[in-house]
């Protein structure tokens, strides 16, 4: 009989090594030119990245508040997506998977991971919330820095400006900053955040370069 008790703290203890794994395959199956075939596999990725970070955070003291960068998030996108505010007019792909109004669910998700990592990272050097929250929001931003490229080149969105607006970068700053102080309550420890960071920084500066090159 299958253990299942025993296979969740094995996912647990390998749970970064995991995430290297999946997106190393990731940086093969997005770096070459059959990109466009597999990119729809995107949003498993996400899945398997909220899984792991679940499985392995610690109980927050204010659930509603860890859970609420979800919320957050896809609200924001979904003003951004339907009225070019307050990021600039762009619109989604299909690639991030299925959504509402124009906006695809696991944005949200990514929000609450990120956001999460950051702000978990932030406290093993600052107890000041408000401190913790604008290095949150430089840290975000970041990490959209790294991502627009390759966003783009997998359509996971396009802009209508050639380039990418001066106002997505700095909502991305002032929300990211607001949403970590308005959700501080729901802040938890989480062996897996520094991997999350690491590995996703990686992984868009690697794609991101490959793309440039090609």
């Amino acid at each position: 009989m299958i253990n299942i008790l025993k296979i969740i703290e094995i996912v647990k203890n390998y749970a970064g090594w995991i995430l290297v794994i999946f997106h190393v395959v990731g940086l093969f199956l997005l770096g070459g030119e059959w990109r466009d075939e597999l990119v729809y596999l995107t949003p498993f990725n996400l899945l398997l990245l909220a899984g792991l970070f679940l499985l392995t955070t610690e109980r927050p003291l204010v659930k509603w508040a860890y859970y609420l960068p979800i919320l957050l998030g896809f609200l924001i996108e979904l003003i951004g997506t339907n009225t070019g505010f307050p990021f600039g007019v762009y619109s989604y792909g299909s690639a991030l998977g299925p959504g509402f109004l124009g906006t695809p669910i696991m944005i949200g998700v990514l929000w609450w991971v990120l956001i999460r990592s950051f702000y978990d990272l932030t406290g093993f050097r600052f107890n000041h919330v408000w401190i913790r929250s604008i290095l949150t929001g430089l840290a975000m931003l970041a990490m959209d820095i790294l991502i627009e490229p390759v966003a783009i080149e997998l359509t996971f969105w396009q802009w209508e400006a050639v380039a990418v607006p001066f106002e997505n970068y700095l909502a991305w700053f002032v929300l990211s900053t607001l949403f970590a102080r308005l959700t501080a309550s729901g802040d938890a420890r989480n062996p897996l955040s520094i991997w999350v960071i690491v590995v996703l920084s990686v992984f868009f500066f690697v794609l991101g370069s490959l793309y440039a090159m090609q």
